[in-house]
């Protein structure tokens, strides 16, 4: 999703939340401040990519991208 104005991450997180309630139930475990290089979990190894490996590594199923923030969610 690309949005026509720069928004937080608080903002870009309520987003791609938004989108994947749609889809069911699903639980955030990783996002990545592109521009920054701000992620969470703070992984630092695994590749080119850490936190979409932590995340993929753990379940994830759906990545929602919302500007420059990716985000990793697993359904439950």
């Amino acid at each position: 999703m690309n949005l026509k104005k720069d928004v937080s991450l608080e903002e870009a997180e309520k987003y791609a939340k938004n989108i994947v309630s749609k889809r069911g139930e699903y639980v955030l475990l990783s996002m990545c401040d592109l521009k920054t290089g701000y992620r969470a979990p703070a992984v630092y190894c695994c590749g080119e990519k850490p936190w979409e490996v932590y995340a993929v590594s753990r379940g994830a199923n759906l990545k929602v991208k919302v500007n420059d923030y990716e985000f990793f969610f697993r359904s439950i």
